[in-house]
């Protein structure tokens, strides 16, 4: 389940090359026209990766309640071509990064007041890298870690990190020996640790629940980590819309998760917080059905 190093759609020998021939384009030509290139590009995908399509089958019937067409599924690949272009110029200072309309910032504003910092947790639904153009329209100074597994990150991802020189500064890995010490230091100074809770790379450490209709399993990291911390949590999303901007919005999730009693009760506690989040997502998802970009056997039909 999500063993794949990355979320990109090609081999990864593929990606690099194709990244390092995006990456001098978008330098030379600029975004709208770049734009135009993915419908072609797109359809190559919608031919050749079979696994995408699969998948992307699967997602899209379960989101719409019918068969998707071929030319859903190729929107659904286009949707996940624009977002993953537009990561050049969010992240490239010398670029002009998309458009943004935010709601909710008082929410995060809000939970920082606690003094405990923030978690803020999305999912590979939209744009997780429209954070990056959030901050430099904030009322005031925010400081942001981003909390990831990195090995499951490949070359052409890191590619794409090199255009920002301040982005690996705020990485913080997941599975290191001082992981948690790193997130409980970065709350107690009053930062904003953002991660993404809906890939179960350890099965071991999952919970299923149900998403769209169907038990899927979620890891439970985001929720014990906020546990522990006693941070509040807020849910971020940002969508692309029609004309390429994007929707951004806070939302609250819990002003702190607290896990007592048994082992069962606990268990109990932790399940109905993922619920919560599930049901966000799955929101999310039937507000906007193209941009949901876990390209892999999410609800693990197929093991």
């Amino acid at each position: 389940m999500a063993k794949e190093k990355e979320t990109w759609l090609v081999p990864e020998r593929g990606n690099h090359l194709a990244m390092s021939l995006m990456l001098r384009l978008a330098r030379l030509v600029g975004r709208r026209a770049l734009t135009s290139l993915l419908y072609p590009i797109s359809l190559w995908y919608l031919v050749r990766d079979t696994t995408a399509r699969r998948n992307s089958r699967t997602y899209l019937h379960r989101v719409l309640n019918r068969e998707p067409s071929l030319l859903m599924i190729w929107k659904h690949i286009r949707s996940y071509a624009l977002i993953t272009l537009d990561r050049l110029f969010i992240l490239d200072p010398r670029a002009t990064p998309p458009k943004i309309s935010v709601s909710g910032k008082e929410i995060l504003f809000d939970a920082l007041q606690a003094g405990r910092g923030c978690i803020l947790l999305g999912a590979h639904i939209g744009s997780f890298d429209s954070l990056r153009t959030v901050l430099r329209v904030m009322p005031a100074p925010l400081t942001l870690r981003v909390l990831m597994y990195r090995r499951y990150t490949g070359e052409a991802t890191r590619l794409i990190e090199t255009l920002d020189p301040a982005y690996t500064d705020i990485l913080i890995s997941l599975g290191e020996p001082d992981t948690m010490l790193r997130v409980a230091e970065s709350l107690r100074r009053g930062e904003v640790v953002a991660i993404l809770g809906d890939r179960a790379h350890d099965m071991g450490r999952s919970l299923s629940v149900p998403v769209l209709g169907k038990e899927a399993p979620l890891p439970v990291g985001p929720m014990r980590i906020a546990a522990l911390t006693e941070a509040p949590v807020v849910l971020f999303s940002g969508l692309r819309c029609p004309d390429g901007s994007y929707d951004i919005r806070f939302e609250k999730l819990a002003d702190q998760i607290v896990l007592t009693g048994t082992s069962t009760e606990k268990t109990a506690i932790l399940r109905k917080w993922m619920t919560h989040y599930a049901d966000w997502m799955s929101a999310l998802c039937r507000k906007d059905p193209f941009s949901w970009y876990n390209y892999y056997d999410f609800w693990g039909e197929r093991s």
